[in-house]
């Protein structure tokens, strides 16, 4: 009976050899689950120790360090993304273009790197807005298509009536269109007009357009004279010395220019041989035309 007794007590103390040591550091699973450490003195693991997860380094025989203990963990997650904010949204493990700005952003862009976006859509002038970047700050806005080109004024021989913009109005300035022997001016379509009522465009020697009635464009002028004895020189009113055509008649027969006469402004001279032959009362008759 002693001897079962004695051989009894040596198991329970062998049996109480062999299970293993904790240690009073703790570390956690990848479940949330705190573990216990074994004691880096314990050779052998056995059944008893079975729900202890971790060893120490020692045990283990690798190159670690040092063992992860329950304080490490927010240094562990801390390289890990958990929330987006300022234009960035957030969706289980994916982080997206998308959300509110919450503070002043800038993006800069330059000559070679500049920013673009593709696949834009058709959009109306109407009900659509337009982007549009303060010159100062950089800050990016929008304004109505519409309100945009309300903004705008036309003038100097432009009108806008509604969303059109047509030619006609009142010139405000000096204004010059230049054309060359390539590039020339044409209006088609004119309408036929008449020399009594309408008047003619004709151009200053600065390309300057005027309009002049047809009556001072196509002068005239008849005068008639009864003559002394020898008469030469015969006075007509109005007649410039850029006279197109003289007509000069004595008692009905038209005489010849130079051989007969000469003219100059608002004159009409016989030749010396033509004086000799006129005689007191002869018919003398002046038309001329420019």
């Amino acid at each position: 009976m002693k001897k079962i007794l004695f051989l009894a007590i040596v198991a329970v103390l062998a049996s109480l050899g062999a299970s293993a040591q904790k240690v009073p550091t703790k570390v956690i699973d990848n479940k949330g689950t705190i573990k216990w450490v074994l004691d880096s003195a314990t050779a052998v693991i056995t059944k008893a120790d079975s729900t202890i997860l971790y060893v120490t380094p020692t045990q283990m025989r690798d190159s670690l360090s040092r063992y992860v203990e329950y304080a490490d963990t927010a240094s562990m997650l801390s390289n890990y993304v958990n929330d987006a904010d300022n234009g960035l949204t957030k969706t289980g493990q994916k982080i997206q273009l998308g959300g509110a700005l919450n503070r002043v952003t800038t993006i800069t862009t330059t000559a070679q790197n500049f920013l673009a976006i593709t696949g834009l859509q058709p959009g109306s002038n109407t009900t659509d807005s337009v982007m549009v970047v303060d010159p100062g700050s950089g800050q990016v806005k929008f304004i109505s298509a519409s309100s945009l080109f309300n903004a705008l004024t036309f003038s100097n021989g432009l009108t806008k009536t509604g969303n059109s913009v047509e030619l006609g109005g009142t010139l405000t300035k000096a204004t010059t269109i230049g054309t060359s022997a390539a590039n020339t001016l044409k209006i088609t379509g004119l309408q036929s007009g008449t020399l009594t009522t309408d008047s003619l465009v004709v151009v200053n020697d600065d390309g300057t357009l005027k309009r002049v009635g047809a009556e001072t464009l196509l002068q005239s002028g008849n005068e008639s004279f009864t003559a002394t004895a020898g008469q030469s020189s015969y006075s007509v009113p109005g007649m410039p010395a850029t006279a197109s055509k003289v007509y000069v008649w004595r008692n009905g027969a038209k005489l010849v220019t130079i051989t007969d006469y000469t003219t100059s402004a608002g004159t009409v001279a016989f030749t010396t041989a033509m004086a000799a032959l006129v005689v007191a009362g002869d018919q003398v008759e002046v038309q001329w035309v420019k």
